[in-house]
């Protein structure tokens, strides 16, 4: 790789740049798809700079862009996709923040190197020319990507005050760079750097914190970028409600970890999908606010819960107790509430909020299906397909399916000795989901009366006595007592069910 002089430029990049220099300007690729094409990999998102200004690259790059975007136009960059390719050309250019506002200051500047000198780290300081695909690598960065080192490009401190989010981005280029063969490392000046300075993240905006964050969730490495936050103190201003799971320990039977390190194995496990990783990561975040123990007399056998493990005086007889068990009743509706604030704060979609919520605030339902001495009936897997299924419209949100993704992570957080049994419920119950689906799509069961049709006949408008009505009749048809398309049965069910409740009477 340091030997590397130049890289294969394909052709519509190439025709890019010889449109820049027939006007004038030199186009030089950097960032991203220079540093994965010194490993061979090949990138559709590519990254330029140039020396044109802003409205020069716009009338440069429109005839051969099949559409243009403008957004980050202030900031010297000019977007469009060229023959499949995603490019965004941007101005030689520094920038940097003040203390207190969230947005740079940026400057443009007239030269290459003077850009790579402003970049973050030497392995993303690296550039080709479009024209010839000759290299320009003035700090080292090839034998620093060879090597796994993330270096900050000239003095640390300086490069971090420009851009205190670049804290963030040295975590995720090692979550997403680190490999079995060639893990990645942070200098111990930066790393430094990063662990005392980590309060710099508080000028920086929740949006452009959530977007690293959720690269470092979705990287092949997600639980050494996870602990690596930790590590170096920026995850207090990320999710810092996630710090209170450090140490906090679990029942040694069902898990052999604390909180913390088994979050960690469960996100490392679970698929990489946007929903899934975050339920993962929030999944278990209740349980340090939930935790009891559970003590025991050890003269007359009485129980009780406290909520520190020291021994203590028996109420009923004044003997002594001592912990027993632990326990965390509840972690999961406090988690998902945790998980409803923290995303919010990070400005995450409303409908990314209530996926995870709602998978967090369930991830519970497949253990109490392992743990009932009886097996679920159909009309039980039925209410659990229909209860872990949450759409917005005609948009799915959840379903049953990511639940027991979810669940089977989960499994690999486990104690060895229960991870067996714990398997085989897990398949026991995927088997059942699927063979009552085969029967019925449970997730479209309703109520075969519409709120139109409930006021029509009631004689009422709108308003929340119609939800219970339809609650009941929806849990009718679930339970395999009331066919969707029986109306007139449910008219009888209907009119039985506000008479006993009292409905039309309140109000």
């Amino acid at each position: 790789m340091t030997d590397t002089k130049r890289l294969d430029i394909p052709e519509p990049l190439a025709r890019l740049g010889e449109r820049f220099r027939a006007a004038g300007h030199e186009l030089f690729l950097v960032g991203g798809f220079v540093r994965e094409g010194l490993t061979g990999e090949e990138v559709r998102e590519v990254d330029a700079t140039t020396g044109a200004r802003p409205q020069e690259i716009k009338r440069l790059l429109k005839p051969l862009a099949r559409s243009l975007w403008t957004v980050g136009e202030r900031f010297g960059t000019i977007g469009g996709t060229v023959d499949g390719y995603e490019v965004e050309v941007t101005t030689y250019r520094s920038e940097s923040y003040t203390a207190g506002d969230r947005h740079p200051d940026v400057s443009f500047g007239e030269s290459l190197e003077d850009d790579l000198s402003r970049r973050d780290f030497t392995m993303n300081a690296v550039a080709a020319s479009t024209l010839t695909g000759e290299i320009f690598d003035p700090f080292g960065g090839r034998e620093d990507l060879e090597r796994g080192i993330i270096r900050p490009v000239g003095e640390v401190m300086e490069r971090m005050r420009e851009d205190p989010l670049r804290m963030m981005r040295a975590v995720r280029f090692q979550a997403t760079l680190t490999t079995p063969e060639k893990p990645f490392e942070m200098t111990p000046e930066l790393e430094e750097a990063i662990r005392e300075n980590a309060s710099w993240l508080e000028s920086i905006s929740k949006e452009r914190i959530r977007e690293e964050f959720e690269k470092i969730l979705l990287s092949r490495n997600p639980d050494l970028g996870v602990r690596t936050l930790v590590r170096l103190h920026l995850m207090p201003y990320v999710v810092p409600e996630f710090m209170e799971t450090v140490d906090v320990e679990q029942e040694a039977e069902f898990h052999h970890k604390d909180v913390f390190e088994h979050t960690l194995i469960v996100l490392k496990n679970v698929d990489r999908d946007p929903i899934l990783r975050k339920a993962a990561f929030f999944h278990d975040i209740g349980k340090p606010r939930t935790l009891v123990y559970e003590h025991r007399c050890t003269y007359c056998g009485a129980r009780s819960t406290k909520k520190d493990a020291a021994e203590g005086e028996c109420e009923r007889c004044g003997g002594r107790t001592v912990p027993r068990k632990i326990h965390f009743y509840g972690h999961e509706n406090v988690g998902a509430g945790i998980a409803r604030r923290a995303m919010r704060r990070l400005a995450y979609p409303k409908d990314d909020v209530d996926a995870v919520a709602h998978l967090v605030a369930n991830h519970m339902r497949p253990m109490s299906y392992a743990a009932g001495r009886d097996p679920w009936t159909d009309s039980a897997v039925r209410r659990f397909i229909r209860d872990t299924h949450l759409a917005r419209g005609e948009k799915e949100l959840t379903n049953v399916d990511m639940l027991l993704r979810l669940a089977r992570a989960d499994i690999t957080g486990s104690a060895p000795r229960r991870r067996r049994i714990a398997k085989e419920s897990w398949r026991s119950l995927r088997e059942r989901v699927d063979e009552v689906r085969r029967k019925d799509e449970i997730e479209k069961l309703k109520s075969p009366l519409d709120g139109n049709e409930l006021m029509e006949h009631f004689g009422r408008g709108p308003g929340p006595w119609i939800k219970p009505i339809k609650n009941y009749l929806e849990g009718e048809v679930i339970e395999g007592r009331l066919a969707q398309d029986d109306k007139e049965r449910a008219w009888e069910l209907a009119e039985r069910f506000v008479r006993e409740h009292g409905i039309l009477d309140e109000g």
